[in-house]
């Protein structure tokens, strides 16, 4: 069984970028795992770090257990999350326990440095997973490497701009019309988020956000079924696969790839 490993900067970054499509690929049997690189210590405007932060690790188990998944809190903190050789070794002890065929990161034109940093950190994690010279028993690192390096996908930057406004195009979309409602179960589960988001970014409906970007993505994918899509971008650099593994997987009903 094929594994696929989501690793975001923080709890509730799966639910809105690549849920519709992890829950597509369960369907087709894969094996799913979730994980964030912090538990989003910093993510409420009355409670402290830690209180926050078992909530979130509390409310981000629950969404994966939607999907019958592990969730795995990597233990770093927000804000704090720089590239660098001890998080890369973390990342790639990682690997090695999780052994996936396909990892899903966030942009690296995301809005923020947690989620860019996250994006490069796991990428090259993936590389260093399945070096033998990398041998420290810390993490899962004294485990074997592993066979070879997983596919690596950047899914969409949260609201489909770059740093200046631009929209980023996605060379793949995942019709996710179909389990849009699992998205929304998951994304429901990180319900200490909805009023941080209101005092923090303005948004009045946590919920109905995704919604629009789904359906703002969907748009993208050239067919009037499609209501609600997400965008993925593949890792191409020297030893990485190429293979297109979402296509493979889900079809082309529901995969659209651009050359």
């Amino acid at each position: 069984m094929p594994t696929v490993l989501a690793v975001m900067a923080h709890p509730d970054d799966i639910e809105i970028t690549c849920a519709g499509t992890l829950t597509l690929l369960r369907q087709a049997g894969w094996r799913p795992h979730l994980a964030t690189m912090t538990a989003g210590d910093l993510g409420s405007s009355t409670l402290g770090p830690q209180e926050i932060g078992a909530l979130r690790r509390q409310e981000a188990a629950a969404s994966a257990a939607i999907l019958d998944a592990p969730y795995t809190c990597l233990g770093f903190e927000d804000l704090k999350i720089v590239f660098g050789e001890a998080a890369t070794r973390r990342l790639a002890g990682f690997l090695r326990q999780v052994r996936p065929d396909l990892v899903i990161v966030p942009s690296p034109l995301d809005y923020m440095a947690d989620h860019q940093e996250t994006a490069r950190i796991v990428r090259e994690a993936a590389f260093a997973s399945t070096m033998p010279g990398v041998r420290e028993s810390q993490g899962g690192l004294s485990l074997p490497p592993c066979v070879g390096i997983p596919t690596v996908l950047y899914a969409d930057p949260i609201d489909l701009v770059d740093h200046f406004g631009h929209r980023v195009p996605a060379p793949f979309m995942v019709d996710v019309t179909d389990v849009i409602a699992t998205k929304e179960q998951m994304l429901a589960s990180h319900a200490s988020q909805r009023t941080w988001l209101q005092e923090q970014h303005g948004e009045d409906d946590y919920l109905a956000w995704m919604y629009r970007q789904s359906a703002d993505r969907a748009r993208d994918f050239g067919r009037p079924s499609v209501r609600y899509a997400e965008g993925f971008t593949q890792h191409l650099g020297h030893a990485f696969p190429r293979l297109d593994v979402l296509t493979a997987a889900l079809g082309t009903d529901r995969v659209r790839a651009h050359a």
